[in-house]
């Protein structure tokens, strides 16, 4: 089981820093971003990590620290999650275009069975 911090030091929301606070509310801000809840588990060693940072007093909770991390993360891979969200775009056009293609095709085949049934019926 992950170890909770020992001691929080005088932990304020965010940082007691103003030079700090700029910089960590754009990830850690309770009115804006933070409106959505991420379940994630973590081992300990990057538990521990986000406990000194608590810890430190720079995060009033691990859920501020891990926000700020994930929000870092992301920033600092921008580049790989343009070309991520470029490639879906053209797989999704790629799917829609299968979709269609599928029934077109089963279009097709329902009425080429219509028409044989209409024709076996005549007969």
């Amino acid at each position: 089981m992950t170890r909770k911090p020992k001691a929080y030091v005088a932990a304020l929301p965010l940082s007691a820093l103003p030079e700090l606070q700029e910089l960590l509310s754009r990830y850690c801000s309770s009115e804006g971003p933070r409106g959505n809840v991420v379940m994630v588990r973590l081992g300990d060693a990057p538990v521990a990590q986000i406990d000194v940072l608590v810890e430190a007093g720079l995060f009033g909770s691990r859920s501020e620290a891990a926000a700020f991390l994930i929000g870092a993360g992301v920033d600092a891979q921008h580049e790989l999650f343009e070309r991520v969200g470029e490639r879906s775009a053209e797989i999704k056009k790629i799917r829609q275009s299968l979709k269609q293609d599928a029934l077109k095709a089963l279009r097709h085949v329902m009425r080429a069975g219509q028409r044989s049934r209409t024709t076996r019926t005549k007969d």
